[in-house]
């Protein structure tokens, strides 16, 4: 029977009388591991622990072999890789995979079945898929945790030196090439910045190809993580999303969201990602209701339509003249209508008193 031996286990010490051999080796790894401060910085799984709880920890211990795999990288990015070699892996397991940069550390986010039953959630071409290339030993995590340290005096390194030309940037991230021929900046800005000659100091510094890139105030926020949201829960972008959609004023408008700015905007001091999940079902229960704001006609009395509950089916108009308020079902709604009691009047809708409050959204746009 073969044994399995780990590099950084002692064979003169023993595991307790609780623990099997190859649990005490695991835990043996992961402490030392955890020397390692910067590869420990890198994003993790977000359900490993809730795996754990809800399945016994199946899916978390137990190494499967997987056709595709997701990996979690630097920044909270993550993308589809193919496991060619078909390395046996498990959530959250340290794995150096192919990316622009030349060659990557992450950690496994989720595992899928090679039916793709579970990876709807993607749209990619499959010969387009980075390759997976195996499980890092110790000495290359090692050269990895070094990778990562000297991002991070980059990073010191270039704020000194973006202060010292006062320019109005503002430094996310540095990621180096795997050969150091190449060293990528990522940084935000409120505008277009003439950086030539700090590129020009970057590259007398560091001996190689400068590239900054200028990213959004959406993916700062996601790179730099570690962000909890006003619902209790991690943000959207650093957990399962993986691009950006665009959010617009109609978004928050047709779900007749409360008028709080501080309410609408996310961490990134934009407009919440989240307030878009849910418009494509509003908008098309909005379909069976008239349009707010509509003037109606009733019992020869003039309404306008203020507010729709679309999951009461509830109508709610004001009548100016007397100020009283009347709510109606969709259904006495539609009823009435057919039978011409209620008459829709053709009236311009008078916008001005929610102008101030579009002007300050705007602000929340990309």
């Amino acid at each position: 029977m073969n044994v399995y031996k780990s590099n950084f286990i002692d064979n003169n010490t023993s595991p307790s009388p609780f623990q099997s051999k190859f649990e005490y080796i695991d835990k043996k790894i992961e402490s030392d591991i955890d020397d390692l401060e910067y590869i420990n910085s890198l994003p993790k799984s977000g359900f490993s622990n809730y795996d754990f709880l809800l399945k016994n920890g199946e899916k978390y211990s137990k190494k499967v072999e997987s056709e595709y795999v997701e990996v979690l990288l630097k920044g909270n990015l993550r993308s589809i890789f193919k496991n060619q070699n078909n390395v046996l892996l498990k959530i959250d397991d340290f794995v150096v995979v192919e990316s622009e940069y030349g060659i990557e550390l992450g950690r496994v986010n989720e595992l899928f079945a090679k039916d793709f039953t579970n990876i709807n959630k993607y749209i990619f071409e499959q010969s387009e898929c980075r390759k997976l290339l195996r499980i890092p030993d110790f000495e290359e995590l090692k050269v990895f945790n070094k990778k990562l340290k000297d991002e991070n005096n980059v990073m010191i390194k270039t704020r000194e030196i973006v202060a010292k030309y006062n320019f109005d940037m503002k430094i996310t991230e540095a990621i180096w090439q795997f050969d150091r021929q190449r060293l990528t900046i990522y940084f935000t800005a409120p505008q277009r910045i003439d950086f030539r000659e700090l590129v020009k100091d970057l590259a007398k510094i560091f001996k190689a190809r400068i590239e900054l890139r200028q990213i959004s105030s959406r993916e700062e926020t996601k790179r730099l993580g570690n962000f909890v949201g006003p619902c209790g829960r991690e943000l959207c972008c650093t957990t399962f999303m993986n691009s950006f959609g665009h959010v617009t004023l109609e978004h928050a408008k047709i779900q007749q969201l409360s008028n709080n700015i501080s309410k609408l905007s996310g961490n990134c001091s934009r407009l919440k990602c989240c307030i878009k999940f849910e418009y494509d079902t509003y908008a098309s229960a909005f379909e069976n209701f008239p349009p707010i704001g509509s003037i109606i006609e009733y019992e020869s009395v003039t309404h306008k339509i203020i507010k729709i509950d679309i999951f009461n089916g509830i109508i709610t108009t004001f009548d100016e003249q007397n100020s009283q308020y009347l709510q109606l079902t969709n259904e006495d709604y539609n009823l009435l209508l057919s039978k011409g009691d209620i008459i829709i009047k053709n009236i311009k809708i008078d916008n001005k008193k929610s102008d101030n409050f579009d002007d300050e959204l705007k602000q929340l746009l990309d």
